[in-house]
C-alpha cells in the first residue's frame, strides 16, 4: 500500500474593507476581528467581543479564515 502524505497549503484571502471579508477569525479558532485599515504590511483591527484595537501582520490576516 502506498502512503499518502497530505500537505496543508496556505490559501490567501484578500481583504476587501467594503465587504464581509474584513471579518476574520484569528488562526481559525481565535476571536473574531474586523479589519479597519491596511497600513503597509500590517493591518489595524478590532476584536468584535471586546473592541480592543491591535496591529497584525497582513500576511497572517490573509491566511485567517473568514468569520
Amino acid at each position: 500500500m502506498i502512503d499518502v502524505a497530505e500537505e496543508g497549503g496556505e490559501f490567501r484571502r484578500s481583504i476587501d474593507l467594503a465587504g464581509t471579508s474584513r471579518f476574520r477569525r484569528i488562526a481559525g479558532v481565535g476571536p473574531v476581528y474586523e479589519v479597519t485599515a491596511i497600513v503597509g504590511d500590517l493591518i489595524r483591527a478590532c476584536l468584535i467581543d471586546s473592541d480592543e484595537a491591535f496591529d497584525y501582520p497582513l500576511a497572517d490576516a490573509e491566511n485567517d479564515p473568514l468569520a
